[in-house]
């Protein structure tokens, strides 16, 4: 009925081959015995049609349920309702021997009589399994002989039906044990693969990690023996830079005890020399006096013709007033004089004339206001310059004067030096800047006509 197979199965995961065979069930009902032509024709009742009902369509279908049980590798026991198939109650002995439909007919496969084994690669139901298990064990006690009667060799229709029921549930039975032995063994093969390419892959991985500490090892004896090297080529580099160092040190005292002993002689000369410049800066000194007391006497001369400037601009505004007014008197006349004529002893005509003068000697007066002006502009620049000649001018010449003085006596002139000329230059700016304030006529340079 059932013979174990064993088959190697395919990992789908790793895609190798189990180690161990895999037990698979293959169900295959043994083989009728070679029936002569007598014995078909005398002991076969069953038609082709007959035979087709009882085989079935290849599928494991439950009389009970209408439930068919398909087996689908390494799954087990899958049930699928089936539509039309036989129910419960409804195998009588009529429908054993009903002719079947046309699409039966064509389907029915090409077999043997008295056979299990259908000749194409289709499995036989559950049912027709049965009852042709059934049928062979009858057949075989009996010793069907070629007279028997197919009356006397079959039983009632009731007694077959419940044979029938009793063997296909205990078919799906052995058929149910066999799905969960066949699925524990597809477990159990499959965790025996991952198990073993596991421990390849651990083993693997320690031959791996071996190579890798080799490596290292290597690595780590080449850079030990490079960082030696270079230690010991570091050591004999310092050893002569320190060799160098040294000699640049000796090779330097050298030349700073010798620069040291010409500083002491350039001190003994400079000594000279700053005593020298202490008397020349006294000379210097009482001169910077002389100077500031002429300087004094400059500035009180300046404020002078700044007076007499400030008095003379007063007086050219006035002037100046005063010719406007007589502008506007000449217009005026001259707006008259568009008039009817007046006889030439009138008194406007005499008043004109007598402004006419006026005018005209104020005008001569405006001009000589402005070369005065002019005169102090120059006394002021003449002033300046005589200044800078005294300052200059002196009966012993600056580097005689500079060395006869100190260097404290030096950098103390020439300081009260520097605030004199920054007096003089912030009064110069403040002259200036009254001029082009108030008075910029007279910084034109007015060119003589050709």
């Amino acid at each position: 009925m059932m013979s174990p197979i064993t088959a190697a199965t395919e990992d789908p995961a790793t895609g190798n081959g189990s180690a161990g065979p895999e037990p698979r069930f293959v169900l295959s009902p043994p083989e009728s015995p070679q029936l002569t032509d007598a014995n078909k024709s005398q002991c076969s009742s069953l038609s082709d049609a007959e035979n087709y009902e009882c085989y079935g369509e290849g599928a494991d279908i439950d009389l009970d349920s209408g439930i068919s049980t398909d087996r689908s590798p390494g799954d087990g026991l899958q049930t699928s309702p089936i539509t039309n198939g036989i129910k419960r109650h409804t195998w009588l002995r009529t429908s054993l021997r009903r002719s079947p439909s046309n699409n039966n007919q064509e389907n029915l496969p090409n077999r043997r009589w008295g056979s299990f084994r259908h000749s194409g690669k289709r499995q036989l139901g559950s049912n027709a399994l049965a009852s042709q298990l059934y049928r062979s064990s009858s057949f075989n006690s009996s010793g069907r002989s070629s007279t028997c009667d197919t009356a006397d060799d079959m039983y009632s229709d009731a007694s077959l039906e419940e044979d029938v029921l009793d063997l296909n549930n205990k078919f799906q039975l052995l058929q149910q044990q066999v799905g969960y032995l066949q699925d524990s063994a597809n477990h159990n093969d499959e965790r025996y693969t991952r198990a073993k390419a596991d421990n390849a892959a651990l083993q693997a991985r320690v031959i791996m990690l071996e190579e890798q500490l080799r490596d290292s090892e290597m690595r780590y004896e080449d850079r030990l023996q490079d960082e030696q090297r270079r230690s010991k080529e570091l050591m004999l580099r310092v050893e002569r830079e320190k060799q160098l160092q040294l000699e640049n040190a000796n090779i330097r005292l050298q030349s700073a005890e010798a620069e040291a002993n010409s500083l002491k002689q350039e001190i003994s000369r400079q000594r000279i020399r700053i005593e020298k410049l202490e008397s020349e800066g006294k000379d210097f000194y009482d001169q910077i006096q002389d100077l500031k007391h002429e300087l004094q006497m400059c500035k009180e001369r300046e404020a002078a013709f700044k007076e007499q400037e400030k008095r003379l601009i007063q007086e050219e505004e006035a002037h100046t007033n005063l010719i406007k007014d007589l502008s506007h008197e000449v217009e005026r006349l001259r707006s008259e004089a568009r008039t009817p004529a007046l006889p030439t002893t009138s008194p406007e005509t005499l008043r004109l004339e007598e402004l006419h003068q006026e005018m005209a000697v104020l005008r001569d007066k405006n001009i000589q206001l402005q070369e005065a002006n002019e005169e102090l502009q120059a006394n002021l620049l003449t002033a300046g310059v005589e200044q800078g000649r005294l300052l200059t001018a002196g009966e012993t010449s600056l580097a005689a004067e500079l060395e006869a003085m100190t260097h404290d006596q030096i950098q103390q002139a020439l300081k009260e030096q520097q605030d004199v000329n920054n007096q003089l230059r912030s009064y110069i700016d403040g002259i200036l800047l009254n001029i082009v304030e108030n008075y910029p006529q007279l910084l034109e340079v007015k060119r003589k006509p050709v």
